[in-house]
């Protein structure tokens, strides 16, 4: 209930379209199974490959074909622990087949430990890690795609130029090559922002970009007011949020 009137009264969004995106959330954090957590490893991706003698096999000899893994600005730490760690590769009969060990968010959660909170944000929650991450390295933190805004508004966003929908196969195509359903894509809450989408959210003229009023060296966006992956509180918002005070006091006092 708290939870609730901070939402209507701190942030002045009580929008139908949010409230079922929030109920939607809840229910199915709280009632299905987290898939990055997980134990039983999905069917494995099996990908046939130009032969490689067998005592070839080690990740010196994939980094000899595929330098681009290793190279970038920010590097999945997971390279330098050896391309088997995430790649198993077996040859015989003149033919090479390379699987992933596990699939989806299983893959990652061999490293990464799931979150425990009870609110997920839903590409994390299928195990969807792809669609924001890089899975070998990026031009920006965290193998993220893209920066901060440009991602979220990829899903949460309308009219992205780098967001096709094919209405024939009903599938959209977001940064990087990752496809969405059509469905899932829709389910994702759209945000109304200005045209120099800077402005808009949560209330008009609220920006959404520029200078985080809090601190001078940092840059607001997205993740200034939602977390990325899980939180205990409704939207995504942050841990520290007061829950008598609200979400805008963290910059307006």
């Amino acid at each position: 209930m708290m939870l609730k009137k901070m939402d209507k009264w701190s942030l002045g969004i009580a929008d139908m379209e949010w409230a079922r995106a929030d109920s939607r959330l809840l229910f199915l954090a709280l009632g299905a199974a987290i898939l990055v957590g997980a134990e039983q490893i999905q069917a494995q991706v099996t990908t046939e490959h130009p032969f490689i003698e067998p005592s070839a096999i080690k990740s010196e000899t994939c980094l000899t074909c595929h330098p681009d893994k290793k190279e970038g600005k920010f590097v999945h730490s997971a390279v330098a622990l050896g391309c088997e760690n995430c790649h198993q590769a077996s040859s015989e009969n003149g033919k090479t087949a390379i699987t992933l060990v596990a699939t989806g968010g299983e893959l990652c959660a061999t490293c990464h430990e799931a979150k425990k909170e009870p609110v997920l944000h839903v590409p994390y929650r299928e195990g969807q890690c792809l669609i924001c991450h890089e899975p070998h390295t990026s031009n920006f933190p965290r193998q993220v795609r893209a920066e901060t805004n440009l991602l979220c508004l990829s899903c949460h966003g309308v009219n992205q130029p780098d967001v096709k929908v094919n209405q024939e196969i009903k599938t959209v195509s977001l940064l990087g090559g990752r496809t969405l359903t059509l469905d899932d894509y829709r389910q994702a809450v759209k945000i109304g922002l200005d045209r120099s989408g800077t402005k808009g959210h949560p209330i008009v003229g609220h920006p959404v970009s520029g200078r985080d009023p809090r601190n001078k060296d940092a840059a607001l966006n997205c993740l200034s007011c939602h977390a990325s992956h899980s939180s205990a509180l409704a939207r995504l918002m942050p841990a520290d949020v007061n829950p008598t005070a609200g979400l805008c006091a963290r910059c307006h006092q």
